[in-house]
């Protein structure tokens, strides 16, 4: 492993493992990638973000084929769609509870939060089988103008040209829709809902 690859492994570890700590990841769920003109460093299939070894980012090209297109993800062409079609450089994958259970009752989340809102504006939910050529359309087509895409029952994309911001638009995300399922929980139980008149 040369020291590009080997830097390119800590900074997935890092934050495989704060993925895995707030319970955005299951087992072997979840992915991410980064690009440098085009080379693509992405999780491998089936790869546990929970304890990331190094076999599990491999090197793959945006260009042409490469020996390691069958071991990466099965997001893969999701990640390359986003890619060509986008100026994202960094995208993390993965299947936050709240998020994803929202998204069975949503077209697009809202953040009800000041900072959720200032910054995300809005949030697609969009649908798709994973890996296919029609989720890679839908979730590249939102990330154009958005910073993160919800999948119906499935998860959350989220891309920019930094990898520690595409992981803070994923915790938005997911804190937001939080805080969506919590306010509806208090209206449904009888509490008075008061409009932030800041907001």
């Amino acid at each position: 492993m040369n020291e590009l690859d080997k830097a390119v492994y800590l900074k997935f570890k890092d934050y495989a493992s704060r993925m895995a700590r707030r319970g955005y990841v299951t087992a072997h769920g979840g992915n991410m990638s980064m690009r440098s003109g085009d080379t693509v460093w992405i999780t491998r299939h089936a790869a546990s973000l929970e304890d990331l070894r190094p076999e599990d980012v491999v090197r793959v090209r945006l260009d042409r084929s490469s020996g390691h297109d069958l071991i990466a993800s099965t997001e893969r062409p999701v990640h390359f769609k986003i890619y060509r079609n986008t100026p994202n450089l960094a995208i993390m994958h993965g299947h936050p509870p709240y998020s994803v259970a929202l998204s069975f009752f949503l077209d697009k989340l809202i953040p009800p939060d000041e900072e959720g809102l200032h910054v995300l504006k809005e949030v697609p939910v969009v649908e798709g089988s994973p890996g296919s050529p029609e989720l890679a359309e839908a979730v590249a087509h939102a990330l154009k103008e958005r910073y993160a895409v919800i999948v119906r029952g499935h998860g959350v994309f989220a891309a920019s040209k930094f990898i520690d911001v595409a992981y803070q638009f994923l915790c938005m995300v997911e804190h937001s829709a939080r805080i969506h399922y919590l306010i509806d929980m208090m209206k449904r139980a009888g509490g008075k809902y008061i409009e932030p008149k800041l907001i």
